[in-house]
């Protein structure tokens, strides 16, 4: 326990810092001078010690792994063959779904979520006050591809896709803000509602509201209380004559200065939030992440209404009868993939580095995957993996991780194949796959740079 702690720790600091793993330590800054005559550093506490120790061990697992995903990138039985862009040149694919022609149905428009880079801004913009609006956003529109990549068909979304699947009779599903839009095969919208899952009572509304209202202070104060934690510090340390401040000290100060800055930003956001910090939570727990179909049932993984993670809904397809059948999942950044294959919905619970299997009612019936940052065949590494699921050959599953890995299971969770490693940056992302009809074709979400990469499989 205190392994992982201080190691979190040390994240933390550099996360505030502005540093990554790979970072050197940052160069003085206006005010710090380092002088040849600097005193020698006082001996390094044993805890820091550890926590330098355990980032050296993580920075030198990143650069092997980053090292045997370029291998499998050269060797895998799938090869990178091409990139699909939107055809019509505007917009970046959000989402996709291959179908069973050998084509693939693409949703495209604004990547909002890849848009604001600041945690104040990220913040404002869920409350509505976003720092980047596009002069000219180009339009959400669902477009049908033929096997060659043409276009075949389009029609309008009324919002930037977040999940797109193909139900078993053809019929087309997307989802995005707080709604559910079906389109027939052919292109036509055929149903449409609005947050199906989200069906509360007033009086069931008027608690939850002020659940949220709870949770919300309870996060202010911790932030607050953390804020004079560290201003604290920053007290201690600019009462040593900076003539007399040590190394580490002259680097505990800038970081902790950083801190206090990121959390200043944070608390004036929430000063400024008030009721629409329960209102924006409210829209977040309304807002559909993914959706899956059977022949009956539509699944559809939005956030808890209160406290953290994530729960499936399920509806009939005409969005009947809504009930909660899973909840309490972990997912990071928003991403939490839910796929209906044979008669299992596969959840790809990416905080826990496994698989969670259950049945179309709910019912737990098997979780396979763990965590490893050493070995690729072993388990699932970085943060937050596996991020995606799709069907694969003969019963098998296909899961993919944010570095861009895609492996192959067994009905029974043990490992098949390394498919291949499409070339994408790694992070925290919606990382989609899919797999065309023959299986000879493999599909890769680059989220970031707006498009599919297609892998071809080796003759």
């Amino acid at each position: 326990m205190l392994r992982t702690h201080s190691f979190w720790l040390a994240i933390v600091v550099m996360a505030a810092a502005g540093l990554s793993l790979a970072d050197e330590p940052p160069e003085p800054r206006v005010g710090v001078t380092l002088a040849a005559d600097q005193p020698a550093e006082e001996p390094e506490s044993d805890e820091a010690a550890e926590q330098r120790r355990l980032i050296e061990e993580v920075v030198k697992q990143q650069a092997a792994e980053r090292g045997t995903v370029a291998d499998v990138r050269r060797t895998a039985s799938f090869q990178p063959t091409r990139a699909i862009k939107s055809p019509r040149g505007e917009g970046s694919i959000l989402a996709f779904h291959p179908l069973s022609d050998g084509g693939l149905v693409i949703a495209t428009g604004i990547n909002d979520r890849y848009g604001e880079q600041s945690i104040a801004g990220a913040v404002a913009s869920l409350l509505g006050f976003g720092s980047k609006k596009p002069k000219d956003r180009p339009a959400n529109q669902l477009i049908w591809l033929d096997a060659a990549g043409a276009e075949q068909q389009a029609a309008p979304l009324p919002f930037a896709c977040k999940g797109v699947t193909v139900a078993p009779d053809g019929e087309v599903i997307a989802v995005g803000s707080d709604r559910v839009v079906v389109f027939s095969a052919a292109g036509e919208q055929v149903a449409e509602a609005q947050a199906p899952h989200f069906n509360l009572s007033d009086e069931e509304l008027a608690t939850l509201r002020e659940q949220i209202a709870e949770q919300h202070r309870e996060e202010v104060k911790a932030r607050r209380d953390q804020w004079e934690r560290t201003k604290k510090v920053v007290a201690d340390l600019e009462e040593v004559p900076e003539d007399d401040r040590t190394l580490r000290q002259k680097k505990e100060l800038i970081q902790a200065k950083q801190m206090m800055r990121s959390y200043a930003a944070m608390l004036a956001v929430d000063n400024l939030a008030g009721d629409a910090a329960v209102t924006a939570s409210l829209g977040e727990a309304r807002t559909i992440h993914r959706v899956a179909a059977s022949r009956d049932h539509l699944f559809l993984v939005a956030h808890e209404p209160a406290g953290y993670g994530f729960g499936v809904w399920r509806c009939g397809r005409d969005f009947s009868g809504p009930e909660k059948i899973v909840d309490g999942l972990r997912g990071c950044c928003g991403q939490m993939d839910v796929q209906v294959i044979g008669d299992e919905l596969v959840i790809a619970e990416n905080s826990r580095h496994h698989v969670a299997v259950y049945g179309l009612d709910g019912e737990p019936r098997r979780t396979f995957g763990k965590a490893s940052r050493t070995d690729i065949r072993e388990g699932f590494g970085g943060c937050c993996n596996p991020m995606n699921a799709c069907p694969g050959p003969d019963g098998s599953l296909l899961l993919s991780e944010s570095n861009g890995l895609v492996k192959q299971f067994n009905s029974e969770g043990e490992l098949v194949e390394i498919l291949g490693a499409a070339d994408v940056e790694s992070g925290c992302k919606n990382s989609s796959i899919g797999l065309s009809a023959d299986a000879s074709t493999l599909y890769y979400l680059d989220i970031q740079a707006g498009r599919v990469l297609v892998m071809e499989k080796r003759p």
